[in-house]
């Protein structure tokens, strides 16, 4: 068992330079414990969605977010018309609004990453800990 500790902004750049993010998000910068950015959607009238992202639990396998839209009135019709299904997401994301999940686990397998497993994941005072494990 390892644990790795590193803070929101060193997360952030990991996630850049292994170019983890999908290419629809821009600008991602930390704000206090959330990730703010924007969602380009390709969408006629909402090319662009500003959001931020929220880590909330690790449970399952699986990283739980909350996305939070900043625009109220945007972020009920984004629910209402499901819009975030049409954005091109892996397999190993799961959006049920305002909550994102990610089976980390399924990530590391389909990024080639062998010999480990995230066992948890923790957040406190601003720092994150991931657990891993030998599978």
């Amino acid at each position: 068992m390892a644990k790795i500790t590193f803070t929101h902004t060193e997360l952030l750049n990991i996630l850049l330079s292994n170019e983890l993010l999908p290419k629809k998000i821009l600008r991602p910068k930390i704000e206090g414990q959330e990730i703010h950015f924007t969602v380009e959607t390709n969408l006629p009238l909402l090319q662009y969605v500003p959001a931020s992202l929220k880590y909330l639990s690790f449970t399952d396998n699986n990283t739980i977010f909350e996305l939070t839209v900043v625009n109220s009135s945007l972020s009920k019709t984004i629910s209402r018309l499901n819009l975030l299904s049409k954005l091109d997401i892996p397999d190993y994301v799961k959006i049920d609004f305002p909550k994102i999940s990610v089976d980390v686990n399924e990530l590391l397998r389909q990024r080639n990453i062998r010999g480990v497993q995230i066992k948890d994941i923790l957040f406190d005072n601003g720092e994150f800990t991931i657990i891993t494990s030998s599978p």
